[in-house]
Order: structure tokens, then sequence, then C-alpha cells
């Protein structure tokens, strides 16, 4: 008669075969679960730091640079110098100077290197009424300054510039670009009118004189009908 092994020590023969089995809420699989799900969260959450500190980053920047050109602007300050390039024209302009170091800013109008871009600059200021006016309105609010009356025109003696005045002459006039040749004008212009007006000078350090100018068109008056 066979008899089965299983019929003795029946606990101890079944008992390992239960804790091989186990099941999903035995302590170990919890804790390996739990461990897991913690790395999980601690993963998320060292990423989400970063890009909240990381996308703020460009517009901090950019804020930054607009809020200095606006405050430069606002106190009549240059803006800030671009990168600097082969066609710089502030380098330009000095190198000019450093080649003619005996001519004065009138002579320099006349060098090779700035004559034709100075006559380009001029044709075109010719043609744009608006940027004109803008001169001619400099040029009459320095003369009620003064207390001229009539028609006024602007005398620009250059001859006596010193090589910073020159260099912004000169890069007004490389630029062919008439904005910046009446920006560079009315600067002066409204520099000079303290000195003209309240000093009583004939012509300011800077070399602008506001004077009559006789050969400008008089509108012929009408007898108007009663």
């Amino acid at each position: 008669m066979k008899t089965s092994t299983a019929s003795y020590g029946v606990p101890t023969i079944r008992r390992p075969k239960q804790i091989r089995k186990g099941d999903d809420s035995s302590p170990l699989h919890i804790a390996v679960a739990l461990f897991a799900l913690t790395l999980a969260s601690c993963g998320k959450k060292t990423e989400e730091p970063a890009k909240a500190v990381a996308a703020p980053a460009p517009a901090a920047v950019s804020d930054t640079r607009i809020e200095s050109e606006i405050t430069n602007a606002l106190a009549g300050a240059a803006p800030e110098p671009v990168a600097a390039t082969p066609g710089d024209l502030q380098r330009e302009a000095e190198s000019i100077i450093d080649k003619y170091p005996g001519k004065t800013a009138v002579e320099l109008l006349n060098v090779p290197e700035v004559g034709t871009k100075l006559r380009n600059l001029l044709g075109k200021l010719a043609q744009d009424n608006a940027l004109k006016q803008r001169i001619d309105g400099s040029v009459t609010l320095a003369a009620q300054i003064k207390g001229l009356e009539g028609a006024a025109k602007l005398d620009l003696d250059m001859k006596s510039y010193d090589k910073a005045r020159t260099s912004r002459m000169l890069q007004a006039a490389l630029s062919e670009d008439p904005n910046q040749l009446v920006a560079f004008l009315v600067g002066e212009i409204g520099e000079a009118a303290p000195d003209l007006s309240f000093g009583g000078m004939e012509r300011a350090p800077n070399g602008v004189s506001i004077v009559p100018n006789p050969a400008a068109p008089t509108t012929p008056k009408t007898d108007q009908p009663d």
C-alpha cells in the first residue's frame, strides 16, 4: 500500500510553499511599491523647479535691456553701442580723423571717404520736407530766443571742432541717413541756444550762430476785401 509523505508533517511541508507564494499585501511587496513610488515622486519634484527657474531667464534679460533703453531715451543719453562691426560708424570716423591729422572738420567733409556719402546724404535731405522743417523750426526757435525778428538762418563754423565733435559730425555724414544729420544739427543748435540768448554771444563755443536771412522769400501782403 502506497503512502504519501504528505500525510506526515503536513504543516512543515506546506508552510514554505505558502511563504514562497505570498500575495500583493505582504510587507515586502508594500515596501518595494512605496520605494518605487517615492523615487518617482522625487524625480518629478527635482525636474519641476528646474523648469520654473530656467523659463523666466530670457524674459528677464529682455526686460532689463528694454528698461535700459527707455531710461537712456528719457534721460537724453546716447544709446548703448552695438557690437563692433567692420562698418561701425564711430570706428570709421575716427580712422578718417587719424588718417588726416592736419585737416579741420570742414576739410574732412571733402576727403574721398566722406565726400561722396555726404553728397548722397544731402540729396536725400533735399527730398525730405519734414526733416528740413525740423531744422528750420530749430533755427526759428533759436532766433526767437536770441531776439531776432524776421527770417533767420543757421551759420555753422566747424573749423574749431575738437576730435569728439568732429567724430559725431563725420558719423552723421558717413551714415548717409538724413535723420542722423538732422539730429546732429538740431543737437548743436540746442546746445548753442543758452549762449546765444542769455550769454549774449554772436557765436556759441560749438561754432553755431543764428543770423538774419535777408534772402528768405517773403509773402507779399494783399489787400483784404471789405
